[in-house]
């Protein structure tokens, strides 16, 4: 029997340990865990999908018009409240806010639970591509053993930690997936998922769910859920490589 749990990493599942104070040995531990601060323009395909509350998830632009996430970020959310933010590596300042038009869930999604958690947000509006806001290519490739991943997100800091203002960044580790579902204690992970693991102190948490993983400057998961936060295991990314086929249709037939 698995003796943890799994979450997935939306924010809003949260809000009631956001505010929770934080002292000076916290600070060291939410920078692990967080990473570091994003420099202006080092990740312009990153944006925040927020609602009524503020940021709720992250998402990738892929095109013009369409951010890849994850299905459970839009799950319990309209069009019509969530704005995506795109340009800034800050939540308060700088960048600009669009609205949606639509979301597109895999129709899998949570069949069974946790799997085919990936959905595209099309825009209401199409993107002005310049230094600050730029697509990212996504591969179709597997991804070599002992690969070092890059994710990006404005996930909590720390499992009762504050959101950071400033997006974080950091380098993880790729866990194969017999490796990974032996970890995980179960058929939590699939084929379609990809996982990572450093070391305990360093990983994805509440808020980073539908983030992007990037390999080699392409866009290789999606954030999806964790043992939160940092626990010492892996977390657990749609693989973009798997879902290619349905994102390039999905565009194609919906544009």
């Amino acid at each position: 029997m698995r003796s943890f749990q799994i979450f997935i990493l939306c924010v809003t599942l949260c809000i009631t340990i956001s505010a929770h104070p934080t002292t000076a040995d916290e600070e060291v531990q939410h920078r692990v865990v967080g990473g570091a601060d994003a420099a202006p323009g080092a990740f312009p395909y990153q944006v925040s999908l927020q609602g009524l509350f503020g940021h709720s998830c992250g998402g990738a632009i892929v095109d013009r018009q369409w951010v890849l996430t994850a299905a459970h970020c839009v799950q319990f959310s309209v069009p019509k409240v969530m704005k995506v933010l795109v340009g800034t590596t800050q939540l308060n300042a700088g960048g600009q806010r669009y609205g949606v038009e639509k979301f597109f869930s895999h129709s899998r999604y949570n069949q069974p639970k946790f799997h085919n958690d990936i959905a595209l947000v099309k825009l209401n509006a199409t993107l002005e591509y310049g230094e600050f806001v730029q697509p990212i290519a996504y591969s179709e490739r597997e991804l070599p053993e002992n690969a070092t991943l890059r994710m990006t997100g404005w996930g909590l800091l720390s499992t009762v930690g504050p959101l950071p203002t400033n997006l974080q960044t950091i380098e993880l580790k790729y866990v194969p997936y017999e490796e990974c579902r032996r970890l995980l204690e179960g058929d939590v992970v699939d084929i379609g998922h990809l996982c990572t693991l450093t070391k305990e102190g360093e990983g994805v948490c509440f808020g980073d769910s539908g983030g992007p993983l990037a390999y080699d400057g392409k866009l290789v998961g999606v954030a999806n859920f964790a043992v939160p936060c940092a626990k010492g295991f892996p977390d657990g990314f749609a693989r973009v490589s798997y879902y290619h086929d349905w994102i390039r249709t999905t565009m194609a037939n919906n544009s």
